[in-house]
């Protein structure tokens, strides 16, 4: 089975989340907690990632079909069940099936360095 995605969905969605300590989940701060607020104090962040929604919904449905068994539990986990391409290139079992931003870096140094992979048995499988 041939699967496509536009290029440039082969990326990762950036999320950054801040809020404060004193008002979390929507509570009134005292008014000594009100004065450390208004000195900048309590305040917290953090960023992480996630794939772009266009790419998890190709991961969701690939799953979905059973060609890869989707791993929750830690990222680059998903392994391919049935062979396929995505963007002309193979997948073979057992292959890695990776996030959307490694997929993108693989298909960028492959298209830009296409020497690197000339000597593989197939020069378009990725394992």
């Amino acid at each position: 089975m041939d699967f496509t995605i536009d290029p440039a969905y082969l990326t990762d969605v950036t999320i950054h989340t801040k809020w404060n300590t004193y008002t979390k989940d929507g509570r009134v701060p005292t008014d000594e907690e009100l004065l450390l607020i208004l000195q900048g104090k309590g305040e917290c962040s953090v960023t992480s990632s996630k794939d772009h929604p266009e790419f998890a919904k190709l991961r969701e449905q690939l799953g979905e079909q059973g060609y890869i068994s989707i791993e929750r539990g830690w990222i680059n986990g998903d392994r391919v069940e049935k062979p396929f391409t995505l963007n002309g290139l193979k997948f073979k079992v057992g292959a890695q099936f990776s996030c959307a931003g490694a997929m993108g870096i693989h298909f960028a140094v492959r298209a830009k360095h296409p020497e690197l992979y000339k000597d593989e048995d197939d020069d378009e499988t990725m394992d």
